[in-house]
């Protein structure tokens, strides 16, 4: 009863100038086909146009930023990367560059959380932008959201007025495409200023680290599919309305465990729980749901506790009308 999400996140941009945050950094890089910029460090890149298939591809699976194409010295393709103490750019294949920047904000590695909301769709950047579809968006902004140093909480104005949701299920998705269309330019990168002027918030100029907008934004798409009251688990408390089917892994539970689960059809259908505690857990589901089965074996109605043991794994599965 395995639940797992296949996609890979790797969205990607064949546009010049498109820029991306460096994963687990406050580092912006803009990539061109014969340049790349590092925050204010410009890094010619020594080939000659013009340069086909060119591609900035970033890599949140690896951590990494990928640029490549075909100049006229034929393929060359260049990783940068962050560690604890520096921002590397290195060359895989073609001109041979090697260079490091400090970096002083990182942020160390550890269990992802992941969503899924469907979508199978090459992850090009441009196209993602113009279908403006939330099941593709969202995965990736909640994963960054997590790749990034925590900042303290800002301030919210500018854009970040748009962090405030609905209290409506109907009006959420009109809020949430707003809050990315103009919280975050080119490639998820945010931003407390819209500059493309696209009327969501006021055109005051705010001061602050834009990636408050990122860390807030992971925390509110978590807070939509699951939340956590001591030892009260709830599931899918405020889905929005077109996310008929999705999953959600890795999810980190203190005190309890950790958490796999999806939905289909807005309704839960499978739970995974690795205990790491004894103890009872409770839950707190959907109102159509009366009960469901645990480990094939019994069933609970919805209101009673599971009782866990550490070191445990509980399949939740038959949740009933």
């Amino acid at each position: 009863m395995t639940i797992c999400i296949a996609a890979r996140l790797r969205p990607f941009s064949h546009t010049p100038g498109m820029s991306c945050v460096i994963p687990r950094t406050h580092s912006i890089l803009t990539a061109f086909p014969t340049l790349l910029r590092i925050d204010a460090h410009d890094i010619p890149i020594p080939v000659t146009g013009p340069v086909r298939n060119f591609t900035l591809q970033q890599d949140l699976e690896r951590d990494s930023i990928f640029v490549f194409g075909k100049a006229k010295e034929g393929y060359f393709r260049l990783q940068v990367l962050a560690n604890e103490t520096s921002i590397q750019l290195i060359s895989e294949k073609g001109p041979v560059i090697r260079l490091e920047f400090p970096n002083s904000r990182y942020q160390p590695e550890a269990e992802m959380e992941r969503l899924s909301l469907g979508s199978h769709k090459a992850q090009d950047w441009d196209l993602v932008k113009r279908r403006a579809d939330l099941s593709e968006i969202l995965p990736a902004l909640f994963f960054l959201g997590q790749k990034v140093p925590q900042v303290t909480e800002e301030t919210w104005k500018g854009t970040a007025a748009l962090l405030t949701l609905p209290d409506k299920r109907d009006n959420l998705e009109g809020a949430l495409l707003a809050l990315f269309q103009a919280g975050f330019a080119d490639l998820l990168v945010p931003r407390l200023f819209d500059d493309q002027y696209q009327g969501f918030t006021s055109t005051e100029v705010v001061g602050g680290n834009p990636f408050f907008l990122l860390q807030r934004s992971a925390k509110i798409l978590r807070s939509l599919f699951f939340r956590q009251e001591g030892k009260v688990l709830s599931f899918l408390p405020f889905l929005p309305i077109s996310f008929h089917a999705g999953r959600m892994t890795h999810i980190q539970v203190p005190g309890v465990g950790v958490l796999d689960f999806e939905w289909s059809k807005k309704v839960l259908r499978r739970v995974q729980i690795q205990a790491h505690f004894c103890g009872e857990v409770g839950f707190q589901l959907q109102k159509e749901i009366q009960s469901f089965r645990v480990n094939k074996e019994r069933v609970l109605e919805k209101n009673e506790p599971l009782m866990l043991t550490k070191h445990t794994t509980y399949y939740l599965d038959r949740f009933q009308k």
